[in-house]
Formats: C-alpha cells, sequence, structure tokens
C-alpha cells in the first residue's frame, strides 16, 4: 500500500514534470477501495507511517467505507510513495520509494486470528511474497501454487536472495512445508501476509482486502 504521485504533464519525462497529483496507491489499496464503493465489505490489512501520506491513505479508505481497524500505524517506518509518469502510449515511468517501508513491516502481533476467520474472501499482495521469509509461509497456509501473474513491476527491485533477482522467479520458486505440516501452524507463522483461512474455499488476488 502506497501513495501514488501522478505527473499532471502528460507526455513528459518525468525529469520534466512540474506538478503531481496524490492518489491512494498499490493493488492492495486499490482492491480495498474498489471493493467498499461497489458496496462489499472490505478492510485494509497492512502498515502506514506515522505521518501526512499516511494519514491519507487511512482517510481516504475510511471516506470509502474501508474497514481500517487493522491499518497499523508504524511508528518508525515512512509510508509507501510512487511517483509515476505517461510519457506516451507505450512509455509509463515510475520510481518506486519502498525500501524498509512501513506496508512491509507487518508482524503477526498485527493481526486478528479471530477476524479473518469471519473473513469470505482474501486477496495477499504480490509485493509481500516476494520476500522470503513471508513468500513460503503465505504459499503454504492457502496449499496453493504461487499466482501465475503476480503484481509485476519492473522498476520494484527485490531484496537480494529472493528468487535471484527476478520478481517473476521469486513468485514461482517452490516452496517447503513447515516441520508439522499443519495448516495450523502454516497460517500461524505467516499470519503478517496471508490475511485469511477458510477450508472449504481459498483464492488469491493481487491486492490485500478481506471481505467479511
Amino acid at each position: 500500500m502506497a501513495v501514488d504521485l501522478y505527473a499532471q504533464q502528460i507526455g513528459s519525462r518525468l525529469e520534466d514534470v512540474a506538478s503531481f497529483a496524490k492518489y491512494l496507491g498499490g493493488s492492495s489499496g486499490n482492491v480495498a477501495f474498489g471493493t467498499a464503493i461497489q458496496g462489499l465489505k472490505s478492510a485494509m490489512l497492512a502498515r502506514v507511517g506515522d505521518e501526512h501520506n499516511g494519514r491519507f491513505l487511512r482517510e481516504t479508505l475510511n471516506r470509502a467505507g474501508v474497514d481500517t481497524e487493522y491499518l497499523i500505524t508504524d511508528k518508525s517506518r515512512l509510508t509507501a510513495l510512487v511517483m509515476l509518469g505517461i510519457k506516451d502510449q507505450e512509455t509509463f515511468p515510475l520510481i518506486f520509494y519502498r525500501d524498509n517501508c512501513a506496508d512491509m513491516a507487518l508482524t503477526p502481533d498485527d493481526i486478528s486470528e479471530e477476524y479473518i476467520a469471519s473473513s469470505r474472501a482474501l486477496a495477499v499482495t504480490g509485493t509481500h511474497l516476494s520476500h522470503a521469509n513471508t513468500r513460503a509461509a503465505v504459499l503454504k497456509a492457502l496449499g496453493v501454487r504461487p499466482p501465475s501473474r503476480p503484481a509485476y513491476r519492473a522498476g520494484y527491485r527485490l531484496p537480494s536472495g529472493a528468487g535471484g533477482g527476478s520478481p517473476r522467479s521469486a513468485m514461482a520458486k517452490p516452496v517447503s512445508l513447515s516441520p508439522d505440516r499443519s495448516p495450523a501452524s502454516c497460517r500461524k507463522c505467516c499470519i503478517c501476509s496471508i490475511w485469511w483461512w477458510e477450508p472449504k474455499k481459498s483464492f488469491i488476488l493481487p491486492g490485500a482486502a478481506p471481505i467479511p
């Protein structure tokens, strides 16, 4: 989840842009916002910084009717930021500012398992699956293979050691099971990245929006 700054000078290089418009961004935020304005009950489970951009994202979601009870305010990290432009029909320059950002710092203590269990559907952000310590746990808990079309962006750099530096290969790497191979233990260790558990049915979307 991030703030998107879109260049207002269409057709310009980012080097030449003079002004930007600010929007809620990130596939997870878009899914939560979009489902809410369509009349569904949606929630955003993530972290934002304790600053202006974090408050902007929270207030934008609240106005749309998104439940932000578990949108955690991170006191030590900044909200992720992306600068984007439209140069021509084939060129869309963008710059990610996501190093050590708030939404990549979720912990198991941030999330209520009871709340997850009350949801009917879950969307998991593809970016979180680029981190080795959360990727395997997410896939184990759901018992599915990696999504074939993650929210890949060429400008986003993975941490070293994640899929050999390729977002696509990182998403496609096989995962190993936990020692006791039980869904419950898998769910416990990955609650920071997977936000839903229901034995009868599951699906993954590139975003993060539990639907109670």
